[in-house]
């Protein structure tokens, strides 16, 4: 599922049951609605989501925007142990 928020477009994909408004063609969402339910879809060993960010155009790590750690990184320095790649793909 693809949300258009304020400078950047969220990707939210492994999920559940959808929110039946936005299942049903709903276009708009508030700050705090719940948008669907969390998954277990792919090898997985419990319920997850993936959340991706589009800026500009472009994938981006939402560890800076959201003041975690990136994954992968050293916990210590927060560097990137390993390079990651990510692809958006439409209807997930």
């Amino acid at each position: 599922m693809l949300i258009q928020h304020d400078g950047f477009i969220g990707v939210y994909s492994h999920l559940g049951l959808i929110a039946p408004a936005l299942a049903e063609g709903r276009r708009a969402v508030h700050g705090g609605e719940r948008i669907a339910t969390v998954g277990r879809s792919g090898l997985t060993y419990g319920a997850h989501l993936y959340f991706g960010m589009i800026v500009n155009g472009r994938p981006v790590d939402p560890a800076s925007y959201l003041n975690v750690v990136p994954c992968g990184a050293d916990t210590q320095t927060g560097q990137n142990a390993r390079v990651r790649s990510t692809r958006v793909l439409s209807g997930h």
